[in-house]
């Protein structure tokens, strides 16, 4: 008898009370998931980019007891990456593909067109080496990818593989240049003898950002080159202004 009064009498959620509960948390969720998503992505961007960066350094590093002093390296040469870099970096697999082949793997600039200016994926140049490193990330590197300068080569990583989208310099593919004076930087970062050059060595913020030089700076109507620059500057994270 007492067992069924307490049960009677026992208050509890109406259906239209846990609707509402329901529906709150959907909102919320709708809200907040997507930004822990793309806050993962960021973080995992920069995770990848960071430490192919740091194995290509290193590599550069142990070349030199090798190879001598990066300064004395001949940047002419086409095949300077196989020659100088590949055999101190662990990487799983090595192909050839013709990146510039729009019904194969085309890649976009920042702003969403495509990329067809650069040397390595320029419709023509005939393809481009890349290594798989071990973690899944690209390497890619070529012949005349940086002719106007003999003392310095562009490479590019691709930090999810060149097979999976969205192949978009900023978002998963970022442009590093070996230079024989400085080492290992990302685009943008020295003087060239070019119509590219900064301001000063270590250019400021604005630059990596804002920079209208063939347009390769890191914003939403930009072609992406200099975004590498912008995450480094920012000490390795991608800020909120950042064009994601």
């Amino acid at each position: 008898m007492f067992s069924n009064r307490w049960t009677q009498n026992k208050e509890g959620f109406t259906l239209a009370e846990v609707l509402i509960t329901l529906g709150i948390i959907g909102v919320v969720a709708t809200m907040t998931i997507p930004t822990l998503i793309t806050n993962a992505q960021k973080k995992e961007t920069v995770t990848r980019l960071k430490g192919a960066y740091s194995q290509i350094a290193q590599a550069i590093r142990m070349s030199e007891a090798d190879n001598g002093d990066l300064s004395g390296w001949d940047f002419t040469k086409d095949d300077w990456f196989e020659t100088y870099i590949v055999n101190y970096i662990k990487y799983q697999k090595d192909t050839f593909k013709d990146l510039s082949n729009e019904k194969a793997i085309p890649y976009k600039e920042i702003s969403g067109n495509r990329e067809t200016g650069l040397a390595l994926l320029r419709p023509g140049f005939g393809g481009s080496k890349v290594y798989t490193l071990l973690n899944g990330v690209d390497i890619i590197t070529g012949g005349d990818d940086h002719s106007e300068e003999s003392y310095s080569r562009g490479l590019l990583v691709d930090i999810n593989g060149i097979y999976s989208k969205p192949n978009q310099f900023g978002k998963d593919t970022f442009y590093l240049l070996v230079d024989q004076r400085h080492g290992l930087a990302p685009r943008g970062k020295w003087s060239a003898k070019t119509a590219c050059t900064p301001p000063v060595d270590n250019p400021d913020r604005n630059w990596y950002k804002n920079s209208t030089c063939w347009n390769l700076g890191c914003n939403k109507n930009g072609r992406g080159m200099f975004c590498a620059g912008l995450i480094m500057y920012d000490n390795w994270t991608i800020a909120k202004d950042y064009p994601w």
